[in-house]
């Protein structure tokens, strides 16, 4: 992989990881159409790119969460990583074949239906989180191990959903990725570690992808909380229906 394909990547990472549209099925995609290569290492590093700007985006919102009055948001996390956690076990190991992309066209239709409902069904009256409805976050954002389906589309539909106002279930969101991403990375990280596959690291391609999804991360989360402040995340809808199209006429 050069530094250019590297770079692309990166920024296709950090963007579709807090956008609702879905970084691994952009990243699927692109390798299905020749760009870059399958590496999961290089795959880890990009994700830590992007833990790295939600941390330095967020540090605000994740130095609250240990004050005294906000600290029952841990317990919302804390309930919404146990179902997503499940659900990433059963897909791994019970039906790898959907991990990998099998029906990335599906998971692309999945994400737009998901936008459109939740713009168009949600509750008129606001609510706020509840165990209840973190469990259900949870739930969402397992499903979203599944190519296609938008991590941050999805925990924020079931939110919005649940009667969440829509800028807040962005931030949740993202609060929630911190968790994910870190227990990914380390889940990911030592089973390569184990079976050898560390050797061969290009270290500049590397850094240069990891560089391009921090920055690339940073706006998107800048730029995504900016816009549920104002608008819908109607066409996003409309994209991901797009690429469900592409994808399925490519694949």
């Amino acid at each position: 992989m050069n530094v250019l394909e590297a770079v692309l990547l990166g920024l296709v990472q950090g963007a579709g990881e807090f956008l609702p549209v879905s970084s691994s099925g952009h990243l699927l995609l692109l390798e299905k159409l020749g760009v870059g290569e399958e590496d999961l290492f290089f795959n880890i590093c990009l994700h830590l790119g992007t833990l790295l700007s939600v941390a330095v985006c967020m540090r605000k919102s994740i130095l609250s969460l240990f004050r005294r009055e906000n600290r029952r948001t841990l317990l919302y996390i804390a309930a919404a990583c146990i179902p997503t956690v499940l659900f990433a076990l059963l897909f791994k190991y019970l039906a790898p074949a959907l991990i990998d992309g099998a029906y990335l066209p599906l998971g692309f239709a999945v994400t737009a239906a998901l936008i459109f409902l939740s713009e168009k069904y949600a509750p008129a009256q606001n609510r706020f989180l509840s165990v209840k409805t973190s469990v259900l976050t949870g739930v969402f954002q397992g499903i979203a191990v599944l190519p296609g389906i938008s991590r941050s589309g999805a925990t924020i539909a079931a939110m919005r959903f649940a009667g969440v106002e829509r800028s807040s279930a962005a931030e949740f969101s993202f609060l929630l990725s911190i968790p994910i991403i870190t227990g990914s990375a380390l889940f990911e990280g030592t089973e390569l570690a184990l079976t050898g596959g560390l050797d061969g690291v290009d270290v500049l391609p590397l850094l240069a992808g990891v560089a391009a999804a921090f920055l690339s991360g940073c706006v998107a989360i800048r730029f995504f909380l900016a816009l549920v402040r104002k608008r819908s995340s109607l066409p996003f809808a409309v994209y991901t229906a797009a690429l469900a199209v592409v994808s399925f006429v490519v694949l």
